[in-house]
């Protein structure tokens, strides 16, 4: 489905809803997918290792580029507008995250998508997803529209520290543990850019095609 603009976010389609063990954010039946504003990744993309996963898990912490611009705080706005519309949602569906060690109840805590950072602007975790032979599926576009190919060996240096980009991410699902809840993203494209933008749409696109650029400059 084409990303949704945050602005025009209509409450009455956005539904919770089980799949498997997991809990998704669905949006007219589908996974909720959004353009984000411009983000800057101050670290560099980052990874961990689990246990139970064949591949290290890649992530990038990153923040709003110019974050003062009326872009941006737009984007904070509505970004907050959907943690409580998410919270609510939750409230409304507690049982959906019932579990053998925990019973959801009312008076959770909520973690928000761009978490406090101290005195620095707030960041957002962004998952670079991989399919089960530990390919790359999110889709990288350098500044003049080129696809660029994403690996174990390179991974580091394209998502580098300093980048600012642009992406289309997608609620991999909600959670809840200890108490509180919260979600989690992942990119589904990214491209880089080397300044703010000021067009915030998405391409229209009838194609559920990733590995074509949908990001507008």
């Amino acid at each position: 489905m084409p990303a949704v603009d945050l602005q025009t976010l209509d409450i009455a389609n956005l539904k919770l809803g089980k799949s498997g063990r997991a809990v998704k954010l669905l949006y007219n039946k589908e996974p909720l997918q959004l353009c984000t504003s411009t983000m800057y990744i101050p670290f560099g993309v980052k990874f961990s290792v689990k246990e139970w996963t064949t591949y290290p898990e890649y992530y990038l912490d990153c923040f709003l580029y110019n974050s003062k611009s009326d872009v941006s705080v737009n984007f904070k706005d509505c970004i907050e507008r959907l943690d409580g519309m998410v919270s609510d949602l939750v409230k409304e569906n507690l049982r959906l995250f019932d579990s053998k060690t925990e019973t959801a109840k009312q008076n959770f805590g909520y973690s928000p998508i761009l978490r406090e950072n101290g005195q620095y602007p707030r960041l957002m975790r962004l998952q670079i997803s991989r399919d089960r032979n530990g390919n790359f599926e999110s889709f990288v576009f350098d500044e003049n529209k080129q696809k660029v190919p994403i690996n174990e060996n390179n991974i580091e240096s394209i998502l580098c520290k300093g980048k600012t980009f642009k992406t289309i991410i997608e609620c991999v699902k909600v959670w809840y543990y200890n108490g509180k809840v919260g979600s989690i993203w992942k990119v589904i494209q990214l491209k880089f850019s080397e300044k703010t933008v000021a067009n915030e749409q998405v391409e229209n696109s009838t194609e559920n095609v990733y590995n074509t650029l949908m990001i507008d400059d």
